[in-house]
């Protein structure tokens, strides 16, 4: 994929969200900003899904299918206040479980990678994974959680501006 449209996708999502979850982390949906605690049940059920499910990212971002796009994952990166933020990385490279990817969004908190930079990451650190599939998110589990929250009028907004269908 193109690295000037990656990144034009990647910087789409970033401006919808910035999702993080685990140990009170921070939260972006849009320009509203958020906590979600560590023992958010319901986040956390989302997280175990996208972890149990890397395999299914792996083996789609392979393939390379005609008509996926935007192969994502999600890592959480610690903030000087020792919480946690989590980072939309667009994914370049996978290898023997290892994920070389360009941070997709900015960071409110954490100092430890900035929007653009080159980073390597192990899958067992994914806290979410995505992809669509023409308009149609695959994955995502983390932004199907602010999405079930959203009101009808936020959930039109989004799916207008992302792109995507649910």
């Amino acid at each position: 994929m193109n690295c000037n449209l990656m990144r034009l996708l990647a910087t789409l999502f970033a401006t919808l969200m910035l999702i993080a979850t685990m140990s009170c982390s921070r939260n972006k949906e849009g320009k509203n900003y958020q906590d979600v605690s560590d023992d958010d049940p319901v986040m956390n059920a989302a997280i175990a899904k996208a972890k149990a499910t890397t395999d299914d990212f792996v083996k789609a971002f392979h393939a390379q299918k005609a008509g996926t796009t935007d192969f994502s994952v999600k890592k959480p990166y610690p903030t000087p206040n020792g919480e946690q933020e989590h980072m939309w990385i667009a994914v370049t490279e996978e290898k023997d479980g290892m994920l070389h990817g360009i941070v997709a969004n900015e960071a409110e908190a954490t100092r430890e990678v900035t929007n653009g930079q080159p980073v390597t990451l192990k899958l067992s650190e994914i806290s979410d994974w995505k992809y669509t599939d023409g308009k149609k998110l695959v994955g995502g589990y983390t932004i199907r959680y602010f999405y079930d929250k959203m009101s009808p009028q936020e959930k039109q907004e989004f799916l207008k501006e992302s792109g995507m269908e649910m």
